[in-house]
């Protein structure tokens, strides 16, 4: 994921329309924890490594214990949606906090179980937002056989 980051960045793509959400732990077998020093948020686990990069590159961060997920890490324009997952909006549909963030980007309903499933399983999601065309360059630069890749339109 932060070779991902790291094409789009030297692409030009411009990060502050980039968010990831992942669990922030796989297992409960290591301390786990955040903080702030220095300016620099930091995260303690055993992902630790990576996520302080993501939060480096990117705007907002954020980790949460989300009832039926588990813990939750987030960074970039998707943090201040997944705040107001967990300030209680709710959807018709009874999306959890990464659903009402993903319908608050423009994810179609229909979508949004596949990729809650997907977190669930401990996979991250990278998103991108913005206009089509920016978007439709960030699929051109990550599209590969490893990473699967769609665009939605809002």
């Amino acid at each position: 994921m932060t070779q991902a980051l790291g094409e789009l960045q030297t692409a030009g793509s411009d990060l502050r329309q980039v968010s990831i959400i992942g669990k922030g732990c796989h297992g409960t077998a290591h301390p786990i924890g955040f903080y702030r020093m220095a300016g620099h948020i930091r995260y303690c686990g055993c992902q630790g490594e990576f996520w302080d990069e993501v939060w480096g590159r990117l705007p907002g961060a954020a980790f949460f214990l989300v009832p039926g997920f588990g813990l939750l890490a987030a960074a970039g324009r998707v943090v201040p949606l997944m705040i107001r997952g967990l300030d209680g909006v709710e959807l018709d549909g009874g999306f959890s906090v990464p659903g009402v963030a993903l319908h608050g980007i423009g994810v179609p309903r229909s979508s949004i179980r596949e990729y809650e499933l997907a977190i669930k399983t401990e996979k991250l999601l990278l998103l991108v937002h913005g206009e089509r065309r920016d978007v439709e360059r960030a699929c051109a630069i990550l599209h590969c056989d490893t990473q699967q890749v769609t665009v939605h339109s809002a």
